[in-house]
């Protein structure tokens, strides 16, 4: 492939996030319980993806520490939290629906390959044991690893998690103040 259609590729692929995300605050309806039990979902993942992403070594070392001792993919079921989540707090069954159709259906079986193989290629046997051993999404009860890695700041930052916080403090407030945005416009 052509390294040069990467970037667009990624891009490219964003655009139903984006679509999915503006409907869902177009259309969102919050009302309290979906609000709490959503904001419960929404803090819980960003919870997990903060704590994965302070433990997440790209491509320097196999990560087996923090939640990935437990699970192979705890930022996608933070991912999967967040989205189910917002889905609640604004009402919306219908886009719930599709982002885990799109979620189970395209995005899990294509990052288990592309990530599977680079691993594969970057780690070998130390990834296959891993592989074997760690369930994808439901977490075991006794870690892979006895090895302790502490939460790292700079692995946050350096896994771009400050800025799914962001989008996430931005999206419940969207969420939330869609009510009244008939006040203003």
């Amino acid at each position: 492939m052509d390294n040069k259609r990467v970037p667009w590729q990624r891009k490219a692929r964003r655009i139903p996030l984006f679509i999915g995300a503006v409907l869902l605050v177009v259309f969102a309806k919050p009302q309290f319980s979906g609000v709490l039990i959503g904001m419960v979902l929404i803090f819980l993942g960003e919870g997990i993806r903060i704590w994965a992403a302070g433990h997440l070594q790209k491509n320097e070392a196999l990560t087996v520490t923090g939640p990935y001792a437990y699970v192979k993919n705890p930022l996608y079921i933070g991912s999967i939290l967040i989205t189910a989540g917002f889905c609640i707090m604004a009402d919306n069954i219908y886009i719930l629906a599709a982002a885990f159709f799109m979620f189970c259906f395209h995005y899990i079986p294509y990052k288990k390959k592309v990530e599977g193989d680079r691993l594969r290629k970057i780690f070998g046997s130390q990834y296959e044991d891993y592989d074997e051993k760690v369930p994808e999404y439901l977490p075991r009860r006794t870690p892979y690893s006895d090895k302790r890695v502490f939460w790292q700041f700079k692995w946050f930052i350096e896994n771009s998690e400050e800025g799914i916080l962001l989008i996430v403090l931005a999206g419940i407030l969207l969420v939330l103040s869609r009510p009244y945005w008939n006040l203003f416009f």
